[in-house]
């Protein structure tokens, strides 16, 4: 089945809460880990309230390897960044103002590759997110600019929308 023909199948599943799939970005700061967002701690706690997050599984991973690789650049801070990525794991799953999406399926899946094969994006990370927002015909909220790109492209299968931080402040 063809990415445009699975996106036109789902989208009739739609709820009528606005939702927003977040990128990876967005939950650092619950692994302890600061981003640099303009007013992120005034303005995320606001975005629970008035919008449906939801978030890829695959973010959890993708925030792991960062906390793994800055434990090896920092040896000695490596039990405190894994303590505290557990908790914030902990509260992360616990928090039902923020939901869970699928892993993957075969359909997020062939949108994915068709990201890869065809506009050449190589993180599969960020092309399962995208992937992801497409499947649930949600807005993606992401600061990466490749990302941001397909927007403008013919014949890629798109979220709802694609915002960026800054976007959410206006």
């Amino acid at each position: 089945m063809k990415p445009r023909e699975l996106v036109k199948n789902y989208r009739g599943k739609e709820g009528s809460m606005v939702k927003l799939l977040l990128d990876t970005t967005y939950l650092l700061p619950v692994f302890g880990v600061s981003v640099k967002l303009k007013r992120f701690d005034e303005v995320f706690p606001r975005l629970i309230n008035e919008y449906s997050l939801l978030y890829n599984p695959v973010s959890i991973i993708e925030a792991k390897w960062l906390i793994i690789s800055q434990s090896r650049r920092n040896p000695s801070k490596r039990e405190i960044l894994l303590k505290r990525f557990r908790k914030g794991l902990r509260t992360l799953l616990n928090d039902k103002r923020i939901s869970q999406t699928d892993l993957t399926n075969p359909e997020i899946e062939e949108i994915a590759d068709n990201l890869l094969v065809r506009f050449k994006i190589r993180d599969y990370f960020d092309r399962i997110i995208y992937a992801t927002a497409v499947y649930y015909n949600v807005t993606l909220l992401t600061e990466d600019e490749e990302l941001h790109g397909l927007a403008g492209k013919e014949h890629v299968p798109k979220p709802k929308k694609i915002l960026k931080w800054n976007d959410m402040l206006r």
